[in-house]
């Protein structure tokens, strides 16, 4: 697929199935030790739009059964790049979680806001433990949500596209993770 002149390739589709493959491997370690200790399969969350790219392949990954459940979030508002919510807008209905154990998953932890809310909202409903994994954790120089699992650490306040990360609704279905470079 032809991509901008101005988008950079930040992890390419192989660099992004070394990290799914690790994260699998950790996660399943988790999921398996959940499954002998209560016979319950964990509930994985896709968090909704931007996160399935990323979740559909870490499932394939995470060896034993999962639970799926989705949700959808909003922290940005929508069609207008890096521009956050007062308030993070979650909705977690359908999902039954008292007693249970949650895997939340995105595509990047900025500020962390999101998941932290999802965590409360599932801890409150009952979960017994809620973790989260991320393709990319940026690292904004101050303590936000730290992600359980997290496939690449970045510094620095570019905007990603592909993978799931778009640029105002656009190029969600590129298979690896660019950097949009201004002019």
């Amino acid at each position: 697929m032809k991509t901008p002149k101005n988008f950079q390739i930040c992890y390419s589709s192989d660099d992004i199935d070394g990290a799914v493959n690790k994260l699998g491997v950790e996660i399943s370690k988790w999921t398996q030790k959940v499954w002998e200790d209560s016979h319950t399969d964990v509930i994985a969350v896709p968090i909704l739009r931007g996160g399935i790219f990323f979740f559909a392949d870490l499932v394939r990954a995470v060896q034993g059964s999962v639970e799926i459940a989705p949700i959808k979030a909003w922290s940005y508002v929508e069609a207008e790049n890096a521009k956050m919510l007062d308030k993070v807008k979650v909705d977690v209905g359908g999902i039954s979680a008292n007693g249970r154990r949650v895997l939340l998953v995105d595509d990047i932890c900025d500020s962390g806001r999101t998941l932290a809310a999802l965590k409360t909202k599932l801890m409150d409903a009952g979960a017994l433990e809620v973790r989260s994994a991320v393709l990319i954790k940026r690292d904004l120089g101050e303590k936000t949500f730290d992600p359980d699992w997290i496939g690449f650490s970045y510094k620095g306040p570019e905007w990603f596209v592909g993978y799931g990360m778009e640029d105002s609704d656009r190029w969600r279905n590129l298979g690896a993770v660019y950097i949009i470079k201004q002019s």
